[in-house]
């Protein structure tokens, strides 16, 4: 319930209100490698749901800008507004896309750190 309670909470102490359980023990699950990379591991899954969930909402949000931006009906001020979403959202979309397999690769290294430290 912890871990639960800690992928649908804000915050560490509305996890333990969550769970039932104090702060301080929310802080030691988190400090116990194998529960730790659990979260991560569902907190990943989490976030690779809602960006597919994303992406497949994206092509239909393009096209509705992309047809503001070559509308003769649409104004100066939507046409401006419509591209620079545009291109706004694509910048961030590549950042973030080329961040994501160094993000994982870092994690992977964390818990063979870890795992490494805890058969010391």
């Amino acid at each position: 319930t912890a871990l639960c309670a800690l992928l649908t909470s804000d915050t560490q102490a509305e996890a333990a209100k969550k769970a039932g359980i104090s702060r301080r023990t929310i802080s030691t699950y988190l400090s116990d490698p194998e529960f730790a990379a659990e979260y991560r591991r569902r907190k990943r899954k989490l976030l690779t749901d809602a960006s597919n969930q994303i992406q497949r909402s994206m092509k239909a949000a393009i096209t509705a800008l992309d047809r503001i931006v070559k509308s003769e009906d649409s104004k100066n001020a939507d046409i401006l507004t419509a591209s620079r979403l545009i291109l706004e959202f694509s910048l961030r979309y590549e950042a973030a896309s080329d961040m994501l397999p160094r993000l994982e690769e870092a994690e992977e290294l964390l818990d063979k750190m870890q795992k490494q430290k805890q058969n010391q």
